[in-house]
């Protein structure tokens, strides 16, 4: 029987595969960014849709705490209105999917890399 995972490792390794998610995208050609973005960037199951969700879910969970007294009930405030603004992104965002879709499955281009002229140097010395 496996060990249960912490939250702490959970949350390391999230950031740890959302850094890689990250460099990949910025290594990435049209095809596969629009891929990436279209995933992350989908506002039920992509990564910004689910980071909505854990901010919402953030927002009852310290109301909860803030109705008890522990929480100050500017955090709880807070994380209502941050939760509500990835929504509003996301759907924002949303309304591009058809793009990104269009771009990921579009067929590579078939041209020729583009000509370049060689340039002579010209190496100027001193001359005695």
């Amino acid at each position: 029987m496996t060990p249960p995972v912490t939250a702490d490792a959970l949350t390391a390794g999230i950031t740890l595969q959302l850094d890689q998610l990250s460099e990949r995208l910025s290594q990435a050609g049209p095809q596969q960014a629009a891929q990436i973005l279209r995933q992350v960037l989908d506002a039920d199951s992509g990564v910004l849709g689910r980071l909505s969700a854990l901010v919402g879910t953030g927002t009852y969970v310290t109301k909860h705490h803030a109705q008890s007294g522990v929480f100050p009930a500017e955090m709880w405030l807070a994380l209502g209105r941050t939760a509500n603004t990835l929504y509003d992104l996301a759907l924002d965002l949303d309304e591009h999917q058809e793009v990104f879709e269009e771009i990921a499955t579009r067929r590579p281009l078939t041209t020729s890399p583009p000509t370049t002229q060689a340039t002579a140097l010209v190496a100027r010395g001193r001359h005695r």
